[in-house]
């Protein structure tokens, strides 16, 4: 199949593998210089379940060996020698503990309490964050009775430095050499000078995010050898956000991603990001896909945020599966999962059958198999899902189209069903084209369309791609966003709703979506509509929130015009309602598009609008 980037991941092997301690440690899997991994799980020793550390040997084939790990509270790291660093919450000491382990796994090194350390109203459930260095320094943030603490310890396990910090920090990670380090404060990082003591940036945390999105708890932190810091994070809305920050705190690239489970983040030599995620139902720009669009993925970002590969997972991952990631120093990729993939590993390992995680390895490889077609989702919001008719999907994969985009003149009425040589079919039925290029084609599903599953396929040039079954619904509503979070809105004065330009309260927002299906008797195949009739379609409003995260009780508020967007093709829609509806808890509940169905109440993905005048 054709190739879109020259970096190209193939899989080694897939097996079965314990269940991480997913709840409890965010970074369960780390691998040393020699690609040798370490597993730190839920595991019976002895007749007794207890948390322990499992060494793998780099082919995956045997267990090195197994250890039971300090408890359930511990964090892990490896340095490049194998040596296997733990921070865990010692209750009878009431503090936090750094316990070095040897790289046969018999022999602990040393043991370390972190002075001034506390644990959180007598738990250690405020989980420690540890990074080591190629020397064997080992860095720890941890809780303290107010505040937190951060410290370094050399290689023998002495202490060099602490320093109590007014709010405790997230996450630490330092540069190979250790003089770098960086720490995660809420919705900011700030670098520590190698004294401990002098903070280099001189507002502490330094603004990474834009207000009013901060991190939650548990964001993952690396920082790249030539200092660049790393962040990886869920922010209140339910997504989940990805940033690059240069020595200097100027932000290099910044990735907003949709609501979904905890991912895992890992650098490989040359600084790139490796990020792993679920999110259910979101897509995302394919490129060189080794599985067709499930829900886990894999996705590597260059140093200036360009996507080398996004793949997904093999088979669909059960709701909720988190997955967690470590690059070796031969750029091989292990991704582990907390809960096993619908399609069965292709072996079973030296775990066994019963083991309930899975296993991955990924090596650079010219020559790894790739996909055509791989996705198909909401064209607004990136879900995927059933497809509705008259709904403007996208189609991610490779050699679908011209290098070079082609846009059908929207002179055309209707759009045209074939472009720059590509056709996109609906059971057959020719799509009317809206984009085409080489990694993604922009359609519109045909009104005609009728049964439960439908077939999709992509014929270039004669040569046609894989196809892919997708259910078909009544109506798929999503709505365009400019960031993933905020819609692509316009105020009642007909200037984009941004930031700089937010909505007066009193006055009325438009959002567009697609997917609500016919507002009356479908319309010539993805015609340009003209002027709205004045219709109000039975799309309502609804507050609500992806996660659990201060979440209020759900309010619903009625639309003030729903129908067909004027000149635009049949399928897009425009929604217009108060904008004071958009200001429940300072704007950061989301909101969403409700449609009553046959099958239930339909939802949106949410979005966000910008309001002045609270």
């Amino acid at each position: 199949m054709a190739q879109s980037s020259g970096f190209l991941l193939g899989m080694d092997y897939s097996e079965t593998a314990p269940v991480p301690l997913s709840l409890i440690v965010w970074a369960p899997i780390a691998a040393d210089a020699a690609g040798e991994l370490y597993i730190q799980s839920i595991c019976t020793m002895s007749g007794v379940v207890s948390a322990c550390i499992t060494k793998l040997s780099a082919d995956g084939q045997t267990i090195l060996w197994q250890q039971t790990g300090a408890g359930f509270s511990s964090t892990m790291a490896v340095d490049p020698s194998g040596a296997v660093y733990l921070a865990w919450g010692n209750q009878s000491a009431s503090a936090f503990v750094v316990e070095k382990l040897s790289p046969d796994g018999a022999t602990v090194v040393w043991k370390t309490p972190i002075p001034g350390s506390a644990l959180v109203d007598g738990s250690a459930r405020g989980d420690p964050s540890l990074a080591v260095d190629s020397s064997g320094r080992a860095f720890v943030v941890c809780d303290a009775a107010t505040g937190g603490v951060v410290a370094r310890l050399n290689a023998a396990g002495a202490v060099d430095f602490t320093l109590h910090v007014p709010v405790k920090p997230l996450a630490i990670a330092v540069d190979p050499t250790g003089s770098d380090i960086v720490v995660a404060v809420g919705g900011g990082i700030a670098r520590l000078a190698s004294d401990g003591i002098t903070w280099i940036d001189i507002d502490l945390p330094h603004p990474i995010i834009t207000p009013p999105l901060t991190l939650l708890p548990n964001p993952v932190l690396a920082v790249a050898a030539n200092g660049d810091a790393v962040i990886y994070g869920s922010v209140p809305n339910g997504g989940w956000v990805l940033q690059r920050i240069d020595p200097a705190g100027a932000v290099v690239f910044s990735k907003a991603f949709p609501a979904g489970s905890a991912g895992g983040l890992a650098l490989d030599a040359a600084g790139n990001a490796y990020i792993t995620g679920y999110t259910g139902s979101a897509l995302y720009a394919v490129r060189n896909s080794l599985a067709p669009c499930g829900a886990t993925w894999l996705s590597v970002y260059a140093l200036d945020g360009s996507v080398l590969q996004t793949t997904y997972l093999p088979g669909a991952a059960v709701t909720g599966s988190t997955t967690y990631i470590a690059v070796d120093a031969d750029s091989a990729v292990h991704v582990l999962s907390a809960v096993p993939s619908a399609a069965a590993p292709a072996r079973t390992g030296p775990f066994g059958a019963a083991a309930a995680g899975t296993l991955y390895r990924f090596s650079p490889n010219a020559n790894a198999q790739t996909l055509s077609l791989a996705c198909i989702g909401n064209g607004a919001s990136f879900l995927t899902g059933p497809v509705a008719p008259g709904e403007i999907v996208s189609l991610f994969g490779n050699g679908l189209g011209p290098q070079q985009g082609v846009q059908p003149a929207t002179t055309q009425n209707p759009y045209p069903t074939q472009a720059a040589g590509v056709e996109v079919t609906f059971g057959g039925t020719p799509a009317p084209l809206l984009w085409v290029q080489d990694a993604q084609i922009n359609a519109a599903v045909p009104w005609s369309l009728t049964g439960a599953t439908t077939e999709v396929c992509v014929m270039y040039s004669n040569a046609q791609s894989n196809c892919l079954a997708l259910p078909v619904a009544q109506v798929s509503p999503g709505v365009f966003t400019v960031d993933g979070i905020h819609a692509a809105a316009v105020n009642q004065d007909g200037t984009p709703n941004s930031a700089a330009n937010p909505a007066p309260l009193s006055s009325a927002v438009s959002v567009f979506g697609t997917g609500l299906g016919p507002f009356s008797a479908a319309p010539l195949e993805s015609s340009l509509e003209g002027l709205p009739i004045p219709v109000n379609a039975p799309v309502g409003l609804e507050t609500g929130c992806p996660s659990a995260y201060d979440c209020p009780t759900p309010i619903s508020y009625n639309t003030i015009y729903a129908g067909p967007a004027p000149s635009q093709a049949a399928g897009l829609s425009r929604i217009d309602f108060k904008a004071s509806d958009a200001v429940l808890n300072d704007g950061l509940v989301p909101l969403y598009l409700t449609l009553q169905t046959q099958s239930g109440l339909a939802l949106s993905n949410p979005f966000q609008i910008y309001v002045t005048g609270q």
